[in-house]
């Protein structure tokens, strides 16, 4: 198959939005109650929302703790190079499914319920504001095959849901076809992506921005924490991190 971006995937899930999007993707139910949602608030109810105290750097609940600044017992024993990170919600069933979805099936009409999502989590629409979003970078012969970059998306939909304040930039490129890290673990992941990404040479970058690297999930922090390097040696060094899900 070509590396070349497919210019028909978009057109693809264009027809698929605007076929498929009457039905809940987690309960089959009827949706459009309100002429917006593609899942419906039933279900929506029902995933990992996070509220409340919650580890600084990853964004994962800490229960029991009455105050924010915190960091968890599992980011403490890394050498995380941003400064804090949110998820919106604790990764389970559902919030897999929807997740999957749109990473691997190309669901995209998912996302337009992210300023909803974004009203969920307390002080995640303040936490992007003013940034500047840098996606996570797939390799092209990744993209190639893909035809989009779900981290990309993902960034696009917070600067919807939170508005003028926040820009997108493609800053970073992935110089190494690395395999997937869903089999890996913590250790494997980290050699796994070392030196697997750099600066695009015209990243549109300031010193003084504050960067909001942005990705689906977060599981040991290893593809977020080795972008962040980059950045660092570039000096950068407002570095800040928003993800989907935790898990």
């Amino acid at each position: 198959m070509s590396e070349k971006r497919k210019w028909w995937i978009p057109l693809v899930n264009r027809t698929i939005d605007f076929v498929f999007t009457s039905f809940c993707p987690i309960c089959d139910g009827q949706v459009f109650k309100d002429g917006y949602s593609y899942v419906c608030q039933e279900c929506l109810d029902t995933l990992a929302w996070v509220r409340g105290t919650r580890c600084k750097l990853c964004g994962i609940p800490m229960v029991g703790m009455d105050f924010q600044g915190l960091t968890c017992a599992s980011c403490r024993e890394e050498n995380l190079l941003f400064d804090q990170g949110r998820c919106m919600f604790v990764m389970e069933e559902r919030s897999r499914g929807l997740i999957h979805d749109i990473k691997y099936h190309g669901a995209r009409m998912i996302l337009r319920d992210m300023p909803s999502w974004v009203d969920r989590c307390d002080g995640f629409r303040e936490y992007l504001e003013g940034t500047v979003l840098v996606p996570v970078p797939l390799h092209r012969r990744r993209l190639g095959k893909r035809g989009f970059n779900q981290s990309e998306w993902i960034a696009h939909a917070f600067r919807k849901a939170v508005g003028t304040s926040v820009d997108v930039v493609h800053a970073l490129k992935r110089r190494k076809n690395t395999p997937t890290q869903t089999e890996l673990d913590r250790n494997q992941r980290k050699a796994n992506v070392k030196n697997a990404f750099a600066l695009v040479r015209k990243n549109h970058l300031r010193k003084e921005d504050r960067i909001m690297l942005v990705d689906d999930v977060f599981t040991t922090g290893a593809t977020l924490n080795a972008c962040a390097e980059v950045l660092k040696e570039h000096g950068f060094h407002q570095i800040s991190i928003a993800v989907l899900g935790h898990g």
